[in-house]
């Protein structure tokens, strides 16, 4: 049910069993004492709880390091109202299938923060389930039920609710959970330009930043941010991503921006890597090389 939810202890993930809203390792003592469990969520659809007297340390958005003691390790998941959002956004985007949909949107119920929604949520699990079709109908229209819920999620009154007043941040995680989506927010220009800033303040900004070049690639957006972005931060792998996974990157104008940092240490590390120069054009590397010798 938590795909959002990993543990790790140094490179070895820890399997866990789950129960509603918590998860739960049995047998802490078979872990390598001394050494700090790693937990990765979605800050953007969880909160996370501990009993008392467990001793952990926030790392970066998203990460804790858990002491656990004990014979047994509780996490309590405290569900947001981006928890519907998300399983809405999965299934749109073909991530879960109606199954999986019915269940989070149930478990949703059942939370502190869905207990709002459970009437309007309720409904739309009934109209979900198509309970009036019989099997032969359900089985001749199967290739209109992905359209058929589609419709009944997005004008959903409690999905339009949350979605319309979720935060730039709030989006910028939906969208960069993932590296790609095929069916991503309808956004303008102005909003675009306000999930990079957002993200750029934000932990883990290389990633999430070049996330939102995958997402909205070839989609009609201004990339001049990300562009700024990439150039600025001198991160060679990361500018390679850039350069090498987003078909609308630019090289001229990045070759530009390049050159415009004067800074010659930086370009030579470009000029240095194998990567980077397998995806630029001689033009551009020239380009490079004559502002390096000048």
């Amino acid at each position: 049910m938590y795909k959002d939810v990993r543990l790790f202890l140094e490179n070895n993930r820890i399997q866990y069993d789950s129960d509603r809203d918590k998860i739960i390792i049995k047998n802490v003592n078979d872990l390598e004492k001394g050494k700090a469990l790693k937990l990765f969520y979605d800050e953007n659809v969880y909160d996370i709880k501990f009993d008392e007297g467990i001793k952990y340390e926030n790392g970066k958005k998203g990460e804790i390091f858990i002491f656990p003691s004990g014979e047994k390790l509780t996490i309590f998941l405290v569900l947001k109202k981006n928890y519907f959002v998300k399983s809405v956004y999965k299934y749109i985007n073909k991530f879960i299938d109606k199954d999986t949909l019915m269940k989070e949107i149930g478990l949703f119920i059942e939370s502190e923060v869905g207990k709002k929604y459970q009437a309007d949520l309720t409904s739309l699990l009934d109209k979900l389930e198509n309970k009036d079709k019989s099997v032969e109908e359900l089985i001749i229209n199967n290739e209109d039920e992905y359209q058929r819920v589609f419709d009944l999620l997005i004008n959903n009154e409690t999905f339009l609710e949350i979605d319309s007043h979720m935060s730039s941040l709030e989006l910028m995680l939906l969208i960069t959970y993932y590296i790609y989506a095929p069916c991503t927010p309808k956004i303008d220009q102005d909003l675009f330009n306000d999930l990079v800033k957002v993200a750029e303040n934000y932990d883990h900004a290389l990633e999430n930043i070049w996330r939102l070049g995958m997402n909205f690639d070839d989609l009609g957006y201004d990339f001049s941010l990300l562009e700024d972005f990439f150039v600025k931060t001198k991160d060679i792998h990361y500018l390679g991503e850039y350069m090498g996974g987003i078909r609308q990157a630019d090289e001229e104008s990045v070759t530009n921006k390049i050159i415009a940092t004067k800074d010659k240490e930086f370009i030579k590390n470009i000029l240095h890597n194998d990567y980077l120069c397998d995806i630029l054009h001689e033009e551009y590397i020239n380009k490079l090389k004559e502002y390096l010798n000048s």
